[in-house]
């Protein structure tokens, strides 16, 4: 009887080796289909106006809207969930009171602007803007529009690249 017990000990020790294999490719595949890690197809309201209060147009150069920034970021960030969720839960946060942060006066949008600049670096808000401030100023000061009138050739970096 003891034999009999030892086989299908080992019996059992064999099936299990692929039965757990097979449930960790199955959690895997599942993780990977859940809705959180799907990319999002719509950009959020407020990501243009935000980017657009950091760079607006002047009499020179324009707005980091159309020199298609926002939706530069946008498409990078569909690359990275956990970007897409931070772009989404603060565009949200600009986004809660009336008809939305492009709504609100230059003053209010500045007022948020600089909450979000100080804020604790734990809150979301922070780290967006910091995030954001520096890809937008990188992806609009590498195009040659941004640098129409003003006395530069080539991007604000030292020994900055050539703009084709």
């Amino acid at each position: 009887m003891p034999e009999l017990r030892r086989r299908w000990f080992l019996r059992a020790l064999l099936a299990a080796g692929p039965l757990g294999w097979l449930a960790r490719a199955d959690a895997k595949v599942a993780r990977n289909r859940s809705p959180g890690n799907k990319p999002l197809a719509t950009m959020p309201p407020a990501l243009t106006p935000f980017i657009d209060h950091l760079i607006p147009a002047d009499e020179w150069t324009p707005a980091a809207s159309a020199l298609h920034v926002p939706q530069t970021i946008w498409q990078q960030a569909q690359t990275d969930a956990e970007l897409q969720h931070l772009i989404h839960t603060v565009c949200a946060w600009l986004d809660r009171y009336g008809d939305g942060f492009a709504a609100l006066s230059a003053d209010e949008r500045e007022a948020l602007v600089a909450w979000m600049a100080q804020a604790p670096w734990e809150a979301p808000q922070r780290r967006f803007f910091h995030w954001m401030r520096e890809r937008a100023f990188m992806l609009y000061y590498t195009q040659p529009q941004a640098l129409k009138g003003l006395p530069v050739q080539r991007p604000p970096q030292p020994m900055g690249h050539v703009l084709d």
